[in-house]
């Protein structure tokens, strides 16, 4: 019986610490992807501003260029359209802000600032964003001084969720004194 003991808790801990260790790795590669998804997004935004805002230019025959001429132009046209032409320009500026602040961090502190930031989102535009990536995220190992960081921090925390989970069932061994 001890023998089984013994290597049941070994087994809990190995496996603990190997799975925390490979979901940890997988940070910076999500990162990398959430990253990519702010930036087409925000671009994508921009693009559909800028044809409105042509099309606004066009049949109003407004000659203004900046974003925030074009809009007060705008209202008094269409008020409407022009509320949500700014909501658009807000949505895309708020994307674009986030890309850039993940963008200007280094690689080791990218992930915590991507979460930190997706948290913080008092509108919804990044959450959003978020959870399309984990939802379309393939599992890889990347192999990087920020993706191995990570599996080392992964494996110590898993090590000790499967230390605290053997202790927890009781099945840690017993040690003979000699």
């Amino acid at each position: 019986m001890g023998f089984m003991a013994r290597w049941l808790s070994d087994a809990i801990g190995l496996v603990c610490a190997l799975a925390f260790a490979v979901l940890a790795m997988q940070l910076p590669a999500l990162t990398r992807d959430y990253m990519g998804a702010l930036l087409q997004v925000s671009q994508d935004a921009r693009r559909d501003i800028d044809q409105r805002e042509a099309s606004a230019r066009q049949y109003y025959h407004i000659t203004d260029t900046t974003d925030a001429q074009v809009i007060a132009a705008l209202k008094e046209h269409e008020p409407s359209n022009a509320v949500t032409l700014q909501e658009s320009l807000d949505r895309a500026g708020a994307l674009q802000a986030a890309y850039d602040r993940i963008n200007t961090t280094p690689p080791l502190l990218q992930p915590p600032v991507a979460a930190l930031d997706a948290v913080r989102d008092e509108h919804g535009f990044r959450i959003t964003v978020l959870r399309t990536t984990i939802e379309a995220y393939a599992p890889q190992i990347v192999l990087s001084l920020a993706a191995a960081m990570y599996g080392l921090v992964g494996l110590v925390v898993g090590s000790f969720v499967g230390q605290a989970l053997v202790s927890i069932l009781g099945l840690a061994p017993v040690r003979r004194r000699v």
